[in-house]
């Protein structure tokens, strides 16, 4: 009940971000300056300007434009995009569903290819477990678009296995997923290469050597599982990670994405369209989160006590 209680605050308190987090997005978009003249062609006159910013509900006084917005924001509707003039959320729907296809792929393969470079460190010996690590930390160094644009340049330009951008079906989520999940096993990797180590000098898997345990459940039942925890706190957090990677992916292979929607609705200065892919994409992140913390008791009961499950957190 404990864990229920602090996931439930956790959620609560996540909506009062995205709160603050959309106040904060309505005066950047006045900072940005006029949107008309990123939405008119440069030889529009005034009055043009004019009748398209009444159109657009710009002529209030900032509080009137700020208490509409925020109203429409608690009420999930975000009116329609000023570039294309459509529903807001009519344009997101099939963005948001690539997204989540993207994601749905990329998080199972990642946590599966974390774990066996977690293992592999285990038997690779040694000298050849530091160089492994160093390889490691090299990739997890690495800008994202690096590898997106030289795996663009090999598989899509050079062998011309998968096409190099858009969506073409689902050969097209080949080289996204990939790089995306690599970039999740380089993690869950690192980490589970220090938390084997750990969990090898604990006083029980030293019993189930003595008691000669087979093979396949001593690193399955004694190794993986007491890790199982660690992954999935991990595991929860990297859900906005992925979402945050998933804008510089969608970007470099012009994957329709929600991530790459909000690139160009800034460039437009569509603050509807802006403000609905940053709440929908945050909404999505409390909802799993929410969703992670109240399965992580059952995983592990060790979390319903206070203590260890503020640890575990933060």
């Amino acid at each position: 009940m404990n864990g229920i209680l602090k996931a439930v605050r956790r959620f609560v308190g996540g909506l009062s971000v995205i709160i603050a987090a959309s106040v904060l997005l309505f005066f950047a978009g006045e900072s940005m300056g006029d949107p008309t003249y990123a939405l008119l062609p440069m030889e529009a006159n005034d009055q043009q300007r004019e009748a398209l910013r009444e159109s657009l509900g710009l002529n209030g006084s900032a509080v009137s434009r700020l208490t509409a917005y925020l109203t429409l924001t608690l009420q999930g509707e975000f009116g329609r995009s000023y570039k294309l003039n459509e529903p807001v959320m009519t344009i997101i729907a099939p963005y948001f569903w690539g997204t989540m296809k993207l994601l749905g792929m990329a998080l199972p393969i990642g946590v599966l290819g974390g774990i066996f470079l977690g293992f592999f460190g285990l038997f690779a010996g040694a000298r050849a477990d530091r160089w492994f690590y160093k390889v490691l930390l090299a990739l997890h160094s690495l800008p994202g678009f690096v590898p997106a644009i030289l795996a663009i340049e090999l598989f899509a330009v050079q062998l011309k296995w998968v096409p190099p951008s858009g969506s073409q079906g689902w050969s097209s989520l080949v080289l996204p997923v990939a790089l995306l999940a690599g970039a999740e096993a380089i993690k869950i990797g690192s980490l589970l290469r220090s938390k084997f180590a750990e969990i090898l000098e604990e006083k029980f898997v030293l019993t189930a050597k003595v008691k000669g345990v087979g093979r396949f459940r001593f690193y399955v039942h004694y190794v993986l599982r007491p890790a199982l925890s660690l992954i999935f706190s991990f595991v929860s957090i990297q859900v906005g990670v992925l979402l945050s990677s998933a804008v510089v992916v969608e970007s470099v292979f012009a994957y329709p994405g929600i991530g790459s929607l909000a690139v160009q609705a800034l460039s437009n200065r569509d603050l509807p369209l802006l403000q609905a892919c940053l709440v929908i994409t945050t909404l999505f992140f409390l909802c799993s989160r929410f969703l992670l913390d109240l399965i992580h008791p059952w995983l592990d009961p060790r979390v319903k006590q206070t203590a260890v499950w503020e640890r575990s957190l933060w």
